[in-house]
């Protein structure tokens, strides 16, 4: 096994560790959080995150993105990317708090929205002082301290002080307490394993090399960003504030889960891909597993989910959105055209076709927010906007099919037979956990018993895809770990 495959094997291992457990504490820590705020409460946090997110791609302005791709290096860059990314974390906490009365004037609906975000604002500096430790961290796929850092900074700082404060009443703020509680704690882990350099440098011909990539990788995650809060903000302005709670109330219970798998894969194919962007044979079998493996298990798991949706919401939303039912069940199509996406996309970028990512996703804003208002006009609801978004985002991921193709130099019937593959394993695992489901429905089991049931049975789901199915690096890691397992308690026994 080479050198670099060892990293990136190891570095899954972290990342996924980080997934699965990072997703139970979500679970957990959401149930919690959909019984202690009221819908009204996450439309206002819906829109601050929405306008703290986007001052977050200011702050970091593809500076950690460039410090991944570089092919060759320096202390310099190191520095200049501190530099940089700390100056602007500055800026954008200016800007925030001035631009904070003029988006509450746009949602006056949304009671406390100024201070809010002014709130949320103090993440940026923290933020930007995490850039660059992490950025080094997932350039040498050295994943073990990332993971630590994130999942403690969550678990205190989101399940217990968070969680704390929206206990003791402090609604929305208390989700804004979460998120600088969380940075701080990255922030003093991430640097402690890192100790970079903090020293300043003025020199402008430090910061070219990292901006002339930085600023393309930061204009394709605006339109990135846009796209994905484009739904937000349009029912924040045209739909009422419960109706928007609702709605990004479900989406981000779906979403967190599906996301986080996206970024555990991504964030490790990032680095491995440029490391390998001029040997197109070895990159063309690397998108191609990962192509295959990811199909294979996002689509088989929002089969489930698609199933389970009713219980998923009475037990992580509570009765309070039963009529979120259908919503959830709409957000499972768009889940694996997202997640599959977002591994095209990462080949491009790793390969620096930066310009085409840009073409692709202004097309897919434009054709979004089109659809939208179209929707709107003629009198949809919030579920149809979230059909628009599944059907668009069909449209975006065959276009980044595409693209992968011509980097890897052919290999569209593989590519076009993995989506395939893909809707296969979601009807299969539909129908085989709705036989299951449907049965244990009549039995008029206990919620939590039923809901428990469908947990296991879609972990089963899964698990069985990734041993028996087709053959992929994912499924060569998890035959090993099984393979260390048996060893561990046959010794622990013997």
């Amino acid at each position: 096994m080479s050198s670099l495959k060892e990293k990136t094997v190891n570095a899954m291992k972290w990342s996924y560790l980080s997934m699965f457990v990072g997703l139970a504490l979500q679970l957990f820590f959401a149930a919690i959080l959909s019984r202690l705020l009221t819908k009204q409460e996450f439309g206002v946090w819906a829109i601050a995150a929405v306008l703290q997110r986007f001052g977050q791609f200011i702050t970091d302005l593809g500076i950690g993105r460039a410090i991944v791709q570089k092919a060759k290096l320096t202390e310099q860059d190191i520095r200049a990317g501190f530099t940089a990314a700390m100056l602007l974390g500055l800026l954008t906490t200016v800007l925030a708090w001035l631009v904070a009365p003029a988006a509450s004037r746009f949602y006056p609906d949304l009671p406390n929205l100024t201070t809010v975000f002014r709130g949320y604002a103090l993440v940026y500096m923290l933020s930007s002082g995490i850039i660059i430790s992490s950025s080094l961290l997932r350039r040498a796929l050295n994943f073990k301290p990332l993971v630590r850092a994130e999942l403690t900074s969550y678990a205190i700082g989101h399940g217990v002080i968070g969680l704390g404060a929206a206990y003791l009443g402090y609604g929305t703020l208390s989700l804004v307490v979460s998120a600088i509680a969380q940075a701080v704690i990255q922030l003093a882990l991430l640097y402690s394993a890192t100790r970079h350099s903090v020293k300043p440098v003025f020199n402008w011909s430090a910061y070219q090399g990292l901006l002339s990539f930085g600023v393309k990788a930061t204009a394709v995650s605006l339109l990135e960003y846009l796209s994905s809060i484009l739904d937000t903000l349009i029912i924040g302005k045209l739909y009422s504030p419960v109706a928007l709670g609702a709605y990004s109330r479900t989406f981000s219970t779906l979403a967190m889960p599906a996301t986080n798998f996206a970024s555990s894969l991504s964030r490790v194919m990032a680095p491995s891909f440029s490391a390998v962007q001029n040997e197109p044979e070895r990159l063309r079998r690397a998108y191609l597993s990962g192509l295959r493996a990811v199909a294979i298990v996002i689509s088989s798991a929002t089969g489930c989910i698609l199933i389970d949706a009713p219980e998923i919401v009475k037990v992580m939303l509570g009765p309070n959105y039963l009529d979120s039912i259908t919503l959830m069940q709409i957000f499972a199509l768009y889940i694996p055209f997202a997640v599959l996406t977002n591994l095209s996309a990462v080949l491009a970028e790793a390969t620096a076709r930066l310009n085409v990512k840009i073409g692709i996703q202004a097309a897919y804003l434009v054709t979004l927010g089109l659809a939208f208002w179209l929707t709107y006009s003629l009198g949809g609801r919030v579920e149809e906007i979230a059909m628009v978004l599944v059907g668009t985002s069909a449209l975006r991921s065959a276009a980044f099919a595409v693209v992968a193709r011509s980097i890897i130099g052919g290999g569209g019937r593989q590519i076009a037979l993995t989506y395939g593959m893909g809707a296969l394993y979601f009807a299969g695992s539909a129908l085989f956990t709705a036989a299951v489901v449907f049965s244990l429905r009549s039995l008029n089991l206990p919620l939590p018993v039923l809901f428990i049931a469908e947990m296991a049975l879609g972990l089963l789901v899964v698990a069985s895809v990734v041993l028996l199915g087709p053959p992929s690096e994912l499924q060569t890691m998890a035959r090993a770990a099984v393979q260390q397992l048996r060893g561990r308690l046959i010794n622990s026994t013997g």
